[in-house]
């Protein structure tokens, strides 16, 4: 799939003047030390893909930019058998949210259909 020969046949199915621009987010909770209390997030990143990973990894080379942060709660006002599927659909809301201005930038730039 990663070969040249695939990004060439999936450019060609590319409207004139759009191009692919592979793109990697990732999530990992994290402690808020600036707030009082146990607060926690869930920061959310973006970088692009074909950036060297060793380039990408290391922070002083600023390859990886934080778009948002997701909350992490204990959902204690739900039953214990609905916190797991609440948490799941709480975290892909969040993420639906946050990644909006990257899928608008997308709209009317589908790809032509054989």
């Amino acid at each position: 799939m990663w070969t040249a020969n695939w990004w060439w046949k999936i450019q060609e199915l590319l409207l004139p003047g759009a191009t692919l621009g592979p793109i990697i987010i990732s999530t990992d909770k994290t402690q808020l030390t600036r707030f009082s209390g146990d607060k926690q997030a869930w920061p959310v990143y973006l970088t692009v893909r074909n950036i060297q990973k060793e380039t990408r990894r290391s922070p002083s080379s600023h390859a990886t930019i934080l778009i948002g942060y997701i909350p992490v709660t204990k959902l204690e006002i739900y039953a214990k058998a609905n916190q797991s599927a609440i948490s799941h659909q709480l975290f892909h809301d969040c993420m639906r949210v946050i990644l909006e201005p990257l899928r608008a930038a997308v709209i009317g730039r589908a790809p032509k259909h054989a």
